[in-house]
């Protein structure tokens, strides 16, 4: 009740901005989940490029960040990093911003480990921070 009760006292455009990450999230999990992955992006129209010009506003930037965030701490579902970046491509991407995401790989050990992350333009929006020491394999342009 309590997280509800948090979530009805946002400011509206930061509720409808959560909304829209939560459905984003849920969108790409579903796609991610039942579809080969070329066919999943072709779905939502996202091609590999490094391509992502245009003007951004590091303010719209920061809320989108932040709504997905928020949105995906509370989803009934877990939302990783590489929901989090294409649901934040998608959302940049409905405003006229420029949106990629970055896929890479780090070795550690005997393991290797996978992460995704979104920026506009240079302006980091998901998982940037956990990014470092991540050699990019893959980036994806919508």
């Amino acid at each position: 009740m309590a997280k509800l009760l948090r979530f009805v006292a946002l400011p509206g455009g930061e509720k409808s901005r959560t909304m829209e990450a939560s459905f984003y999230l849920l969108a790409v999990r579903l796609a991610f989940g039942l579809l080969p992955l070329p066919r999943a992006l072709k779905l939502f129209g996202i091609v590999r490029s490094e391509a992502g010009c245009g003007q951004n506003s590091a303010a719209e930037v920061e809320l989108i960040g932040r709504a997905i965030e928020r949105a995906a701490r509370h989803v009934p579902f877990r939302a990783v990093c590489l929901q989090q970046a294409f649901a934040a491509l998608l959302m940049l991407r409905r405003r006229g911003l420029p949106a990629t995401v970055q896929l890479g790989l780090l070795r550690d050990g005997n393991e290797l480990k996978a992460h995704a992350w979104s920026l506009c333009g240079d302006v980091p929006v998901t998982g940037v921070t956990l990014a470092r020491g991540y050699s990019q394999i893959a980036v994806f342009a919508g």
